[in-house]
């Protein structure tokens, strides 16, 4: 009996470490621009700069903007890993997987009809459709 209990606890952490998987399982970080230009994404990510700023800077700057797409992972676990921090300027959007997966399809359709009426849209679509791809490949399973 005195060996038994050892190899059950032992058995409930192992079990218990291989059915828990870290936030990196349920995430991929993406710059604000992989979405397209911000007319185009910012009904979904927000303004292209700082989200605690009233305004961009009067000179152009890129600002460094990420975001997050998320699958079965909580808001909480989001802002604990991938927290906002003004004073450091990290600046974090938080895109729900559906919600980035709808967005695609319906960008990239409209990309392609608009490039076949003779809009210039250059590389686009396949700059969409390759991240959509890569949240795909990081979250589809």
């Amino acid at each position: 009996m005195k060996q038994f209990l050892p190899i059950v606890i032992a058995s409930i952490f192992f079990i218990l470490g291989c059915t828990h998987s870290s936030i990196e399982d349920k995430i991929i970080v993406l710059p604000y621009n992989a979405f397209g230009p911000p007319s185009m994404s910012s009904h979904l990510l927000g303004v292209e700069w700082f989200q605690w700023q009233s305004h961009g800077d009067s000179r152009p700057r890129e600002y460094p903007v990420k975001v997050v797409v998320y699958k079965d992972a909580s808001l909480e676990e989001l802002a604990a890993a991938y927290p906002i921090d003004e004073d450091l300027e990290k600046d974090f959007r938080y895109v729900e997987y559906t919600a980035a997966i709808s967005y695609f399809d319906k960008n990239v359709h409209e990309v392609e009809e608009m490039a076949k009426e003779g809009f210039p849209a250059g590389d686009l679509s396949s700059e969409l459709v390759e991240t959509k791809s890569l949240i795909l490949e990081a979250l589809g399973k």
